[in-house]
């Protein structure tokens, strides 16, 4: 499939089924918030974040994924102007590029729910958290929630050393049923790292899906969460906010869906090898950070559902 006709016209090839229902819906004026090699976001009307993802990336949360290889020739700059409507995305591009158009007309709606693992089995949850966190050790680069690497400088050091107060903090708090503790540890995660979404903040999104499932007993970590992004948001990224959002909402990229789809069918521990590499993947430290967060929350599940 051509990925743009002689008007500039560029096609969307999946995208996620709410972003899909909103844009038929959208009319008005928004700006591009950031150009990537492969991703590009927009800001709404409303100043939703979204993203208009290459073909070669998978479904996410308020992401389309077009028919487009990279975003480097299509002369997209971060302010210009986007105008949506009735499902089509229009983008104010410098001279001499045409301007771009995007149209969602004929794209695969993609769901992101997450599956219940309420029907696991006693023990399955603390098993799948030591196979998460032996193919991190294994294969996940250090610098986030795995840990500073050999060569790291005092910086770095000083960011792992506040990574693992947080984490023992927030743990500490939800095993507890302490609120306070818990946002405390929120609050100590929140923002911590660099890069476009800091490594404490991909934590919180691997706990806050579990917590997010069906039937979770993590549950009440949900709120506090919700109530610290709407008051200290701006401590941390524009992307890392969406995400941490529709985390909360149990909603996440396709490979953490994959990864726990093999998990609530009760696979075989070597089966979780290839979801758990593809997440591995998911930019520097994000996938091992991320995973962190899932093993962190498995095990508090189990802790929490007691002898059944």
């Amino acid at each position: 499939m051509r990925c743009h006709n002689h008007a500039g016209e560029l096609r969307t090839g999946s995208g996620d089924a709410r972003l899909l229902d909103l844009l038929r819906t959208l009319s008005g004026t928004g700006s591009v918030h950031s150009v990537f090699t492969r991703v590009v976001n927009l800001l709404t009307p409303d100043g939703t974040l979204i993203a208009l993802a290459a073909r070669d990336c998978g479904d996410a949360p308020r992401t389309l994924v077009t028919e487009v290889a990279t975003w480097t020739e299509h002369g997209l700059e971060a302010g210009r102007g986007v105008t949506f409507a009735t499902g089509n995305i229009s983008v104010d591009v410098p001279h001499p590029h045409r301007p771009l158009r995007l149209t969602t007309e004929g794209a695969r709606p993609w769901h992101a729910a997450a599956p219940s693992l309420t029907a696991l089995p006693p023990g399955a949850l603390a098993a799948a958290a030591t196979v998460l966190d032996g193919l991190c050790r294994t294969h996940g680069p250090l610098g986030g929630m795995l840990g500073a690497g050999p060569d790291a400088g005092p910086m770095e050091i000083a960011v792992v050393r506040a990574l693992d107060e947080g984490r023992a903090t927030l743990v500490a708090g939800v095993r507890a049923g302490d609120d306070s503790r818990v946002r405390r540890g929120v609050l100590g995660l929140l923002g911590l790292g660099p890069g476009l979404t800091p490594a404490g903040d991909d934590f919180l999104t691997g706990l806050a899906l579990v917590a997010a499932l069906p039937g979770s007993r993590l549950a009440a970590l949900v709120p506090v969460l919700r109530d610290v992004l709407a008051e200290h948001g701006a401590r941390t990224t524009a992307l890392a906010l969406a995400t941490l959002t529709e985390a909360a909402d149990g909603r996440a990229r396709a490979e953490l869906l994959d990864l726990l789809r093999q998990l609530a069918e009760h696979r075989p521990a070597r089966d979780l090898n290839v979801p758990v590499r593809k997440v591995l993947a998911i930019g520097h430290t994000s996938g091992g950070d991320t995973l962190s967060g899932l093993a962190a929350g498995f095990r508090l599940e189990e802790e929490l559902r007691g002898p059944l």
